[in-house]
């Protein structure tokens, strides 16, 4: 036990050398010829493969992040820091300004940005997610200090 403590760690550097190649296939019995693999780009695709669309074909891949969905995370953080959004205790988390207004120029810039590159879906969720956003935060900045009315006065 004194001898294995002595030793310590012992370390090799295998950098420098090359590995040792993979191991071949076996090689087929005398008399059987195996043909020869066929190349990458002519093999025919495998079962189940056929008719399917290329990347960027048709509709997008289930789970495959979209402009909407990017747009509507925005919104919920700026929901989130205008006090629109209840926490998970129930209760409505206290406004934090700035950061809404980052989350809503942010979105301002995404909209001029993408001007005419847009579907309708996503030029109508951009506007009216940006239009209530901004109403919201401009109800809080001109509501009186403390005031319970959040996100709006009535008149």
């Amino acid at each position: 036990m004194a001898d294995e403590k002595d030793k310590g760690f012992r370390v090799i550097d295998r950098r420098g050398q090359e590995e040792a190649p993979p191991s071949a296939p076996p090689s087929p019995p005398p008399g059987e010829t195996v043909p020869p693999p066929a190349p990458e780009g002519n093999r025919p695709p495998a079962p189940g493969v056929q008719g399917e669309k290329g990347r960027g074909e048709g509709r997008p891949q289930v789970g495959a992040p979209r402009f909407l969905d990017l747009v509507q995370s925005i919104q919920l953080g700026a929901m989130v820091s205008l006090g629109m959004v209840q926490g998970p205790d129930g209760k409505q988390p206290p406004a934090n300004l700035p950061a809404a207004k980052d989350a809503i120029d942010i979105l301002g810039i995404l909209q001029e940005k993408t001007k005419g590159n847009l579907t309708k879906e996503e030029e109508e969720v951009l506007r009216e997610g940006l239009y209530h956003l901004r109403m919201g935060y401009v109800a809080l900045l001109s509501a009186p200090p403390g005031g319970a009315n959040k996100g709006g006065s009535k008149r």
